[in-house]
């Protein structure tokens, strides 16, 4: 079986699989994708023994920084549907690593708080998070990758 050719896009980066990918080069959702999709496994293999899913591992983070917040509020901010965050939420709740409590001023709305075993884990994987985050980035100076969080911080979604 003939091994695959490797292909050099313009940008001059060899394309494994020996696919032409010229007409894609526009596409900046195709390398976002594949980007997403190497930082995702870079993320699972460091968060495999501390059973976190990325979704689970963005919720902590969020709760360590903002106590307290209503479930509405992190639905809006991570575009999650009320039942799917209900969902993810019952998971990290039996596994102890948050609390949902009833809003003083609004009793229609739950408040998230992680407990003492939320918050360690988060912290942990937060250290995690920035050595894979190291390794994947690591081909960029650190110009570059300053220059690509502003970037990608500009097409991130706002409240306008």
């Amino acid at each position: 079986m003939a091994q695959p050719v490797e292909t050099t896009s313009p940008l001059g980066r060899s394309l494994p699989g020996g696919l032409d990918l010229r007409r894609l080069e526009h596409v900046m959702g195709l390398k976002t994708s594949l980007v997403d999709a190497r930082l995702r496994r870079a993320f699972h293999r460091s968060m495999k023994d501390l059973r976190l899913r990325p979704v689970d591992f963005t919720i902590l983070l969020l709760l360590v920084a903002n106590d307290g917040v209503s479930q509405k509020t992190l639905c809006r901010a991570l575009d999650i549907s009320a039942p799917g965050l209900a969902v993810i939420l019952d998971r990290l709740q039996a596994r102890r690593l948050l609390v949902r409590a009833r809003s003083e001023t609004d009793r229609r709305e739950h408040r998230l708080s992680l407990t003492e075993a939320g918050h360690q884990l988060a912290l942990e994987a937060e250290a995690r998070s920035h050595e894979l985050e190291r390794e994947v980035m690591a081909p960029l100076s650190a110009e570059e990758q300053a220059q690509l969080a502003s970037l990608l911080h500009k097409l991130l979604p706002s409240d306008d």
